[in-house]
């Protein structure tokens, strides 16, 4: 009888409570209901190697906070970034300057075949920055980044061999070089070179086997070789008693057997066998 009593006296829900008394009801509902896909919150990675690039690049540059991403991009293994990260200790970009550890950086760039590493490694051996110069190692750096397609590292590579710096003169592949270079976006151009009429047609053959990254090694040092005996045969000091000192010929030889041999040392497993078709096709000195 008093339950009875109680249902009979409760209170009726006024039109105002009922909305509230639901929303608390609603608090007490365990099921959160769908959860969102992952893909919807999450934020896309970012590629620290490229941001320090556009850092590095910008106008003007933010030296210091591309050296922190160029470090925690090395730190998780990409190679360009530690080639990136030397560069910029070896100049003194947003870290200060130390040449001798910069140059351990890049040498360690370039052991892991980083071409950006092996062509500022290229540069440091040529000028002997943080060590002793080494034009004959820079020269196989230059062709190692060459051969993986770095435009600057072409471009330098040709300057050698048209100067003769590591190496003899090879005018006919600077000029079949500097036109790969220009094909991969280099946008440096030699001062006084030109190609002459006769020429045009070797240097684009040659310009194309250069293209085989594979052959690159191979043409370098064979064409090297060749000319190490043309030398031989066309210097006119071969008589020492003429000049009262000994011969040229052998200069020649022991420059071209250098390159060669420190080509080996680094690229044996690239080279192949000679070519019939290989060789000067013009020789301008």
């Amino acid at each position: 009888m008093a339950h009875q009593q109680c249902r009979d006296t409760a209170p009726e829900l006024s039109p105002e409570a009922a909305p509230k008394l639901a929303r608390r009801m609603n608090l007490l509902d365990l099921d959160p209901g769908p959860t969102p896909p992952a893909e919807s919150t999450d934020a896309p990675p970012i590629d620290l190697f490229r941001h320090g690039m556009a850092l590095f690049e910008a106008t003007p540059p933010d030296y210091q906070s591309a050296v922190g991403c160029f470090r925690a991009a090395a730190d998780a293994g990409n190679n360009d970034a530690l080639a990136m990260l030397g560069l910029c200790q070896l100049e003194g970009l947003g870290m200060p300057a130390d040449a001798v550890q910069a140059r351990a950086l890049l040498q360690q760039a370039a052991a892991r075949r980083s071409a950006m590493g092996r062509f500022q490694l290229g540069r440091v051996l040529m000028t002997g920055r943080g060590g002793p110069a080494d034009e004959g190692a820079g020269l196989t750096a230059y062709v190692t980044a060459a051969a993986m397609g770095h435009a600057e590292a072409t471009f330098n590579l040709a300057n050698c061999l048209h100067a003769g710096v590591g190496c003899l003169p090879d005018r006919l592949a600077a000029k079949s070089l500097y036109l790969r270079s220009r094909a991969l976006g280099c946008t440096l151009r030699p001062q006084g070179v030109r190609v002459r009429r006769h020429e045009l047609k070797a240097v684009r053959s040659l310009a194309a086997r250069f293209a085989d990254p594979s052959r690159m090694y191979f043409l370098v040092q064979e064409r090297q070789q060749e000319l190490a005996l043309l030398h031989a045969i066309a210097q006119p000091g071969a008589d020492p008693a003429r000049h009262g000192k000994p011969a040229a010929r052998p200069k020649a030889f022991r420059l071209a057997a250098g390159v060669v041999a420190a080509m080996v040392g680094s690229l044996g497993q690239y080279l192949r066998p000679a070519s019939s078709d290989a060789g000067p096709t013009t020789l301008d000195f």
